[in-house]
Parts: structure tokens; C-alpha cells; sequence
């Protein structure tokens, strides 16, 4: 293991050529274009510039967690084959960071920051929508491609449309289909479904579509408002799906909201039988963020990727589980995350759709990328007309064994490929 870590790291000391936005300074070294010509030609020397804004501070950090080691990792092996032929120039990838924050406001900022003062000729980000849509926005108003990733498709696309802005994420169907697959394991149901949702982009994006999709799938939706997102007291929710006796919940929170409102339920004396809410519980220190000794055992969410999933670098030829083992050396985890397979493919889109425009040029590059057909580490990559590439989701549930937080897949659906490794367990 300690030879595998060593060769990773002189991999990434050889090949890469990233840097954080805090270490950059001087004046750029081209202009800023108008968003209807976009960006032009590179002036950037021999290396083409990537900026990427994620969230490494705050209340989605969890997500930013080992993002900059992947993507890293993944740009160490593009400049190690010598980087990519632009403007008929040999070029390395350089990637700038900047921290959103975890907030949309300073997400746009950073973009902008980068845009202006870095000289980018690219943009990649990822990460809940609070960070790609308004990066994306702030890569429209400027005219600079921006490819981003792992964020509901709809919500991001309902923002546009787009000219220099691709992404590739789930859908607002697959990610209920993904909890429908958990519903549907209830022995004896009565089928009422209870909606958690803020009243922000992606909360009223499901809100929507639930209403219709329950109706569609027999079950009953009891729906007792939004809440405003930050908030410490969800009795009044909590108290209307206790008196439905809602036997599963269904929603979009972020992690600290999700973790309030779980152990007020739990106080309460109410508890369905299943639990399904995106965003909040990706990952084992979210559910660990719910409280101490597993409360949060047996929640469900929905899984974007794992190192089973039956697909390959485009890069390097790496399994999914090879990807996932660099991701635990480089990052010394003990599992690899649905966002590590996603960072390495947001760099796997970039260096497609890079190789094939051959140009540092915007218009190059979005016509490169609305031609993208790429079997990458999360599957096919094809954008459709909204600029979006509907990526599949398996269904998840956390468990607490042994001390630990274990994620077992329910549900493979979508991709039957991936092994499921356990049956659900109910709530209790």
C-alpha cells in the first residue's frame, strides 16, 4: 500500500500543474471577450487553463472533500502523456481552485475572480446547484465554456438555456425512480408519502415533480409546506406527517437542515418506515452528522456512482474500483464516495471535448462539446439540446455495523450491473 501511495504522489508531483486561486497573482494575460464571441484563442502560453470553483469551506465542504486530489490525480495523468495538442501547441492542463463557500453568491464571485484576474480558458465545477448554476451563469455572461458535474440536471437546466455552459448529472425522474425502487420494498404500505423540502431551486424542483410522479405511482402525497432553509424547528412538519402517519418521507436538504429535522422526528416518537432524502445524506459524515452511536442508521439516498459500477477511465483504462482504491490512498478514506468517480469524469470531459475542438477557442469548444459521445468513469456521456447528459443513480442505505457506517445498495435499477449487497431495513 505505502509503494502505491509513493507512486501515486510522484505521479501527481511529475504531471501536475495545478494551483489554488489564494497563490495566483498578477494581471492576465489576454482580455475578457463578450459573451456573444466568447472567449478566442489561448494567450496562455504552454498551458491551457482551467478554472474550477467547488465548495471546500462550509456547510457542503463534504462534497469539496478530496476533490482537488482527484481531479489532480486525473489531470497528472493527461500531462504525463504530454498534455493535449491546442492551437497546434503541446499543452499541459493547469487547474486554479477557488472556494464557493459553500454559498451561491460567493460561488458567482469566485468564478468571476477567476475569469477575470486568472485568464481562464476553460471552467469546470461541480457540487449542488447552489455552486454550477451560478457558475455557469457567471461563464455565460463572459462567453467562457464551462463543463460541469454531479448536480440535478433539471434544476441546473431550468436556468437557462445555455450557450457555453454542458453538464452531465442525474434527473429529477431518476433520482425518484432511485427512491421509488425503496418505496416500493414496504410491506403493507398505506402509501403516503411525507415531502421535506426547502424553498430554494432544488426543493421546488422536487415539490413539483413529486406531486405528479406519486399520483403516477399510486402513492398519496401529504405535502405540509417549505421551510426556509437554516431553520432550527420543524415541529409543525414534523406533526403533520405524524399525524398522517406518513409511512415514508421523501425530500432535498442539505446536511445540517437534514440532521435537525432527523433527530427532532426521532424525539418526537414519529418514525416512518423508510427515509429517502436527496443531497443530505451522500456521504458517511453527513449521516454521522445526524447524531452520535447511528442515529441515522438505515437512511436512504440515492448513490451517483461506486467503485462497482461497470465502467472504465477514458483516460487511463482504470476500472471504477481502481478509480475508487486511488481515491482511498490519495485521500486516506476508508471508501470512495459517489463524487470521487465524478470528479475524475469532470476531467475526463474536459480533455474529450479539449482533443477534439484542437483550440483553446470558445466556439470550438462548445461545438466539441455538443458533439460529446464519450464512455467515461460514470458512464456515456451525450449532451442533448438542453446541454445535459442524464447520467443513472442505484439506491443506498446507510447502516451502522460495528461502530461504522456502511452504505449498502438496495437497488440497481437503473444499472443492473452494479451488485446489490443487501436487503433494505426499515426505520423503526
Amino acid at each position: 500500500m505505502k509503494k502505491r501511495i509513493a507512486r501515486i504522489a510522484a505521479v501527481l508531483c511529475a504531471g501536475m500543474m495545478t494551483v489554488s486561486l489564494a497563490a495566483c497573482s498578477g494581471e492576465p494575460a489576454g482580455g475578457r471577450q463578450t459573451a456573444g464571441e466568447g472567449k478566442g484563442a489561448s494567450t496562455n502560453g504552454d498551458e491551457i487553463v482551467v478554472g474550477c470553483v467547488v465548495p471546500l469551506t462550509g456547510s457542503l465542504a463534504a462534497f469539496g472533500h478530496g476533490d482537488q486530489e482527484m481531479r489532480d490525480y486525473a489531470v497528472a495523468q493527461i500531462n504525463d502523456k504530454g498534455g493535449i495538442k491546442i492551437d497546434d501547441k503541446d499543452k499541459k492542463i493547469k487547474i486554479v481552485y477557488a472556494d464557493s463557500e459553500s454559498d451561491a453568491t460567493k460561488a458567482s464571485e469566485a468564478a468571476s475572480k477567476l475569469i477575470e484576474s486568472e485568464n481562464i480558458d476553460v471552467m469546470i465545477t461541480s457540487h449542488t446547484n447552489d455552486t454550477t448554476i451560478p457558475v455557469a451563469a457567471a461563464c455565460e455572461r463572459a462567453g467562457v465554456p464551462c463543463l460541469s458535474v454531479d448536480t440535478p440536471d433539471d434544476a441546473w437546466a431550468n436556468e437557462g438555456p445555455y450557450t457555453y455552459c454542458f453538464h452531465a448529472g442525474f434527473n429529477t425522474e431518476n433520482e425518484l425512480n432511485c427512491f421509488k425502487d425503496a418505496w416500493d420494498k414496504v410491506e403493507n404500505s398505506n402509501k403516503k408519502i411525507g415531502l421535506l423540502y426547502a424553498n430554494d431551486v432544488e426543493g421546488q424542483e422536487l415539490s413539483g415533480a413529486m406531486k405528479e410522479f406519486a399520483k403516477e405511482n399510486g402513492y398519496t402525497l401529504i405535502d405540509p409546506g417549505s421551510y426556509t432553509a437554516g431553520a432550527t424547528d420543524y415541529t409543525s412538519i414534523i406533526n403533520k406527517l405524524k399525524s398522517e402517519q406518513c409511512d415514508i418521507v421523501c425530500g432535498v436538504m442539505v446536511t445540517p437542515d437534514f440532521a435537525t429535522f432527523y433527530s427532532q422526528m426521532k424525539s418526537s416518537g414519529y418514525m416512518p418506515k423508510v427515509c429517502t432524502v436527496a443531497k443530505a445524506t451522500l456521504f458517511a459524515a453527513d449521516v454521522n452528522a445526524v447524531g452520535a452511536n447511528g442515529v441515522g442508521d438505515g437512511v436512504v439516498s440515492e448513490v451517483w456512482w461506486t467503485p462497482s459500477h461497470p465502467y472504465t477511465s477514458s483516460i487511463s483504462g482504470q476500472t471504477s474500483k481502481e478509480i475508487g482504491d486511488v481515491w482511498m490512498e490519495l485521500t486516506g478514506d476508508d471508501y470512495a464516495p459517489a463524487t470521487a468517480g465524478y470528479d475524475y469524469a469532470n476531467i475526463e470531459i474536459l480533455y474529450d471535448v479539449l482533443s477534439r475542438a484542437g483550440t483553446s477557442d470558445a466556439q470550438a469548444i462548445i461545438k466539441a462539446a455538443a458533439e460529446t459521445d464519450l464512455d467515461s468513469v460514470i458512464g456515456p456521456i451525450n449532451f442533448n439540446e438542453d446541454h445535459v447528459s442524464i447520467q443513472p443513480l442505484v439506491t443506498g442505505q446507510w447502516c451502522y455495523e460495528d461502530g461504522k457506517w456502511v452504505q449498502n445498495i438496495i437497488a440497481n435499477t437503473q444499472v443492473p450491473d452494479v451488485p446489490i449487497t443487501a436487503d433494505i431495513k426499515f426505520l423503526k
